[in-house]
């Protein structure tokens, strides 16, 4: 396995005919079409890194990712911003840690509206913005979860169209990938286009259901000649897995979980594939800025003949902080900036989709609140090799933390473990011993950081002084 997952790409080496990033040799300044670019966040839920052709899967069939990923860059140490879904979800929007406004985890806390979000800055600069999938950052009726009381809904009620978000269609949490009205998972977690429970045109493929709410909302900014911001978060693979017969019988060969699994991520890809087509028949394609990652690892503690997803031989699964558990597929396309068919092993997160745009698009947040993610811009452009900030994480009372080559991991309050991942991707090898000094120095940035997020779960950033928190700080503990 270790093997298989070095010609991942996992290490810093390109792919055979392949450039660096850090090859670009782009100017100064970014060179932008007159048009404003449209944006497009794409996220499975629950993919692997090792799940996908580009990545070096053999078995499943993702011609459409592929491809797409090729006209830009592939991240080989892309980081979603937490081990499930939830916290890695707000940091997309916001650019800062989800301990900041009290997502710990999963069905935990809602995105407050104190917070300033990718669809805030764009929605200002006139752009359609839109949601399509899965929202998981609140619920989306008053009083009613599918996760129940514990939910608090009343007190979670966040739906996207009170977001900035001008179009919708959204479940509040995970349904299964095929004919999702007829699972259990469906009670209480309806689809709601722009607030109103959907009924129509939900048989099926569940990304086939989401992709046909997409095009349209796409067509029409395109007619009144606005950019669009489209938010994509398919449901795929997350539990229960389920393909269609079509999908399942291009796995023939394999089990049935094997083709269900298999089957809903080439499904969700062919829909990856019509978004494409659609965009370049409106003439939309090259000026459109395209992400795609996952959430987090595959799900279960361990690989078996349930839970098939491949992490590419990196250690831990979701709800882990190793790397396995927060390592994601991800690459990025953006025309005229980023280089077609290259590869970066530059250290690169979800915290870092809107401090990038902000810095590509010339837009302005406002205030001086603490953003955890960094601009990739220096790093397209050429002028950045190592990743000027630390990468933080925080799940249950654990902590960890990418400083350069150098990954921490604090837990029970004591950091006890440090990894190279430039020479030890699959963490291994345990060197605090090697790096005290370090781990000292990293203790303090730690309870620094710690110490910011709960001013910030306070809600000392936001110029209202009338919010607060749902839920009791979570944070980290560091003796």
């Amino acid at each position: 396995m270790k093997q298989i997952a070095l010609a991942l790409g996992i290490t810093s080496m390109c792919f055979v005919g392949c450039k660096t990033v850090k090859e670009n040799q782009h100017s100064n300044s970014v060179t932008m079409s007159k048009k404003s670019p449209n944006v497009i966040l794409i996220m499975a839920d629950d993919l692997g890194y090792g799940d996908v052709g580009f990545n070096g899967n053999k078995i499943i069939q993702t011609p459409n990712l592929d491809a797409l990923s090729k006209k830009g860059v592939t991240f080989t140490n892309f980081y979603a911003g937490g081990p499930v879904c939830s916290p890695t979800r707000g940091t997309c929007l916001t650019g800062r840690h989800y301990a900041r406004y009290g997502i710990y985890t999963a069905n935990v806390g809602h995105l407050p509206k104190e917070e300033v979000t990718i669809y805030d800055l764009l929605k200002e600069k006139g752009y359609s913005t839109g949601h399509f999938g899965k929202w998981h950052l609140g619920t989306i009726v008053k009083g009613v979860s599918s996760k129940g009381k514990k939910r608090k809904p009343i007190l979670n009620f966040n739906p996207p169209w009170e977001q900035n978000v001008d179009e919708s269609f959204v479940t509040e949490s995970a349904v299964a990938t095929w004919n999702p009205t007829e699972n259990d998972r469906y009670k209480k977690n309806e689809y709601y286009h722009n607030g109103v429970r959907e009924t129509a045109n939900l048989e099926g493929d569940d990304s086939r259901v989401v992709m046909d709410r997409v095009l349209p909302f796409i067509e029409d900014a395109t007619k009144k000649s606005k950019p669009f911001f489209s938010v994509i978060w398919f449901h795929a693979p997350h539990e229960p897995v389920v393909a269609g017969p079509e999908y399942k019988a291009k796995y023939s060969n394999y089990t049935d979980r094997e083709q269900n699994y298999f089957g809903c991520i080439t499904a969700l890809d062919d829909q990856v594939g019509r978004l494409v087509k659609h965009l370049d028949s409106l003439g939309q394609l090259e000026n459109t800025i395209i992400c795609f990652c996952s959430d987090n690892g595959p799900e279960g503690k361990h690989e078996n003949k349930r839970f098939i997803g491949k992490t590419g031989g990196l250690r831990g699964r979701k709800r882990s902080l190793y790397c396995g558990g927060v390592g994601v597929p991800a690459f990025m396309v953006w025309p005229g900036v980023i280089d077609s068919n290259s590869q970066t092993s530059y250290i690169t997160s979800t915290l870092d989709y809107l401090p990038t745009l902000v810095d590509g698009l010339s837009l302005s947040i406002g205030d001086d609140r603490p953003i955890d993610g960094v601009s990739l811009m220096p790093m397209f452009m050429g002028k950045s090799k190592v990743r000027k900030n630390p990468l933080p994480f925080m799940y249950k009372g654990k902590g960890a933390i990418i400083n350069e080559d150098l990954k921490y991991i604090v837990t029970n309050g004591k950091l006890t473990e440090v990894y190279d991942l430039r020479n030890d991707r699959f963490e291994e090898n345990n060197i605090i011993d090697s790096h005290i000094d370090q781990v000292g120095k990293m203790k303090i940035y730690m309870t620094n950081w710690n110490n910011s997020c709960r001013n910030s779960q306070k809600g000392e950033d936001y110029k209202s002084r009338n919010y607060k928190p749902v839920d009791k700080w979570q944070g980290l503990r560091i003796n």
